[in-house]
This record gives structure tokens, C-alpha cells and sequence, in this order.
């Protein structure tokens, strides 16, 4: 993808692209995030415990981050791609999925034109015709003021990882040629950057959640954490501490959050423990091994992982549906009253739709974008061989 890069010092994973587990811990990530999004809505439970666990829920899309940046530098370390490719295989895998979450929630966009004012119908006009420019060319997370219009509450995250990706074939190449100290020192700098925002919210008067939380800057360190792990496994800097450690720290991780969770600003301000103990995870699981990552590599994990870019973008058509018809569906369904059974209700649609998600439009509209592609290339090889003929 760069030229200069470094020589690989050891390659610890696998040959192959995908690594089970991590494909598991991405439905994990998402179904968290899921959790939250019903729970903020309709309380799942009021046990202290899990009502404040079930409140930080947001931390989720610090792991879809560092996993981003863990398993594209996997993916891209090798130099192997050229930039066209990558980038076309970076919109193969996001756009299309993105486009048909815009389109299904377009009945939420949010924009009124209600009104005999010329001057507020010209308003109107003119906020649609931003958003819509501004979701398009994946640029809408760097406007908060954004969040509640159509689906970018959750549509944010995607112009995130368009940033990181843009910016990862000029970053790769300089992160190859550093040392594992290098690479932790990265790491720990980037930590810093990322637990500033909660650090300053706690200190002096918190600003716009969404300004920390879906601004791309602030979450480009997550994605560099992630890039840094992956580069520190190639150079052989292994995991050797056993399951019993991953176990140990993912439970003091969940005591945190359900018992000192709602004493820190609100998501960003958990960045300076669950930063570690992400990239921690991500780099224990890598090697598919110890009791967690066996659960996480089964095949129903595996699965849900590859349908979870469909389960996390089409929550917003979910949740925008439960918004607008809670009330009719309780008077026809009165067992959905029961907030647990409404989750587990949404769970089981939303994981049908995401099904259907990832068969009929996120696989075939993959493979025919490279498809063309790589027609493209031939077409080309075959008209400079009639040139030089």
C-alpha cells in the first residue's frame, strides 16, 4: 500500500485474513451498543449494577475503533495493496450498507418545510441540502449539531472510520518502521490525546457530549491504539500471561462500570481504563486461543461478527420505528410493555433484517464492486497490450 515499509519480524497470527475471535468481538461490540441504545429509552433493568453497566454502553464504539485500526493494519501491513485498491475496498465494505441504512431511516431526516415563511422554507432547503452533501461524503461526525437529524446518531461512527481510513496509507508506512518501544510510546501518547476530553469534562464545565464523543479527532487516537497493538504483535512482542488474565480484567472492567460508571463524565470519561483494557483484549484474542476467544470463535459468534457492520447500521431504523410506534405496538403486542421483551423482540428483528442485510445487498454489491474492478484492470492491461502491439 506504501512504499518504505519495514520488514516483517515475525508474523505470530495466522496466514489467513480473518481471525475468529476479533470477527466474535465485533458482534459483541455492537450488541452492546445495541443494549444501550434500548436501554437510554425504555430501561432494561433497575438493578443498580446493571443499570449502570447497561448506561456506559457507548464504550462499545471505542472497541469498533481499535479493532478498525488492529485488523486493517493485519490486513494492509504486508504492502501487498496499492492505494487505488484499498480505498476501493474500503468503499466496498462501508458504502454500500451505509447507503441502504440512509435510505430505510430517510422518513426521520428531521428537516421541516411546514411553514408559510419563504424565509424558513429556504432554511429548510438549505439544511437538507447540507446533511444530505454532508452524509454523503461521509463528513457529518464533524458537526454534532448533526446528531439528531435522520440516522446520524448512529451514522457518525462511519464518517469516523472514513477519516481513519483516509488517513491510514500515510500513517501505516511511518508506524511499520517503528520499534515495539516506538510503538508503545505511540500507544501511550495516544492514550493521553484520548483521555484528555474526559480529564477536561471533569475538571471544568463539560461541553456538548458531541463534541468528544463523535468528532473524528478525538477519535482517531482509538484507531491508532488498535494500528500500534496489531504492528507490536508482528514484532513479536507476544501474549504469554494466560486466559485466567483476560477473564480477571474483563471482570474488574465490568465491576468498574457498573459501580464507579456513573461518577465519570458520560463516555468519553471512562477512556483512561477502558482504552488498556480494549487494546488489551484485542491483543490477548488475537491468537484464537483460552476460554474467551474459544466462545467468541464458535460459529454463531463468527456469524453474527460478519453480520454485525449490517446489526450496528441498521439499529437507527429500529430504534427510530420503536420511537415512533412504541405506543401502537404495546396496544396491539401488550407483552412488549415488558422492556425486556421488547429488547429481546428488537434483538431478534434486528438480527433477521441484518441477515437479510448481509446476503442481499452488503456481499453481492462487495464482490460486483470488485468485480468491476478488476474488469476495469483488465481492460486496461488488454489496451496497453494492443498499444505496444
Amino acid at each position: 500500500m506504501a512504499s518504505g515499509q519495514a520488514k516483517n519480524q515475525g508474523q505470530p497470527l495466522k496466514d489467513e485474513k480473518e481471525i475468529r475471535s476479533l470477527t466474535g468481538l465485533r458482534f459483541v461490540a455492537a450488541f452492546y451498543v445495541f443494549l444501550f441504545h434500548i436501554h437510554i429509552r425504555w430501561p432494561i433493568s433497575t438493578h443498580p449494577f446493571a443499570k449502570n453497566a447497561l448506561d456506559q454502553g457507548a464504550v462499545g464504539m471505542s472497541l469498533f475503533f481499535m479493532l478498525s485500526g488492529f485488523v486493517l493494519a493485519y490486513r494492509y501491513a504486508d504492502g501487498h495493496s496499492t492505494l487505488k485498491d484499498y480505498f476501493i475496498n474500503r468503499f466496498a465494505r462501508i458504502y454500500p450498507i451505509y447507503l441502504a441504512a440512509a435510505l430505510v431511516t430517510l422518513p426521520w431526516i428531521g428537516i421541516s418545510f411546514n411553514s408559510d415563511s419563504l424565509a424558513d422554507a429556504s432554511k429548510g432547503i438549505a439544511q437538507l441540502a447540507t446533511l444530505v452533501f454532508s452524509n454523503i461524503f461521509l463528513i457529518q461526525a464533524w458537526f454534532p449539531q448533526y446528531f439528531h437529524y435522520w440516522n446520524v446518531g448512529g451514522s457518525w461512527s462511519i464518517s469516523v472510520e472514513a477519516f481513519c481510513y483516509a488517513l491510514l496509507p500515510f500513517l501505516l508506512p511511518k508506524l511499520l518502521k517503528a520499534s515495539v518501544r516506538q510503538l508503545l510510546s505511540i500507544a501511550a501518547v495516544c492514550w493521553l490525546l484520548a483521555t484528555l476530553p474526559g480529564l477536561s469534562a471533569a475538571l471544568f464545565d463539560s461541553p456538548s457530549n458531541g463534541v468528544f464523543y463523535s468528532m473524528p479527532i478525538f477519535r482517531l487516537p482509538e484507531f491508532l491504539i488498535g494500528a500500534c497493538a496489531f504492528l507490536a504483535l508482528r514484532l513479536e512482542f507476544r501474549y504469554r500471561w494466560g486466559a485466567a488474565l483476560q477473564v480477571a480484567v474483563l471482570v474488574i472492567f465490568l465491576l468498574y462500570l457498573g459501580v464507579v460508571g456513573p461518577k465519570m463524565p458520560l463516555y468519553v470519561g471512562h477512556n483512561w481504563i477502558a482504552l488498556p483494557v480494549i487494546a488489551f483484549m484485542i491483543f490477548s484474542l488475537s491468537n484464537d486461543k483460552g476460554l474467551i476467544a474459544s466462545i467468541l470463535s464458535c460459529r454463531v459468534f463468527v456469524w453474527l461478527g460478519k453480520i454485525s457492520y449490517c446489526f450496528y447500521s441498521f439499529q437507527a431504523l429500529i430504534i427510530l420505528l420503536l420511537i415512533s410506534h412504541h405506543d401502537k405496538l404495546i396496544q396491539s403486542a401488550p407483552a412488549l410493555s415488558d422492556n425486556k421483551v421488547l429488547a429481546i423482540a428488537s434483538l431478534t428483528v434486528l438480527v433477521a433484517l441484518s441477515a437479510a442485510g448481509y446476503y442481499f445487498v452488503e456481499e453481492p454489491a462487495r464482490r460486483w464492486i470488485r468485480r468491476y474492478q478488476q474488469n476495469g484492470e483488465i481492460r486496461k492491461i488488454a489496451s496497453a497490450g494492443r498499444r505496444s502491439a
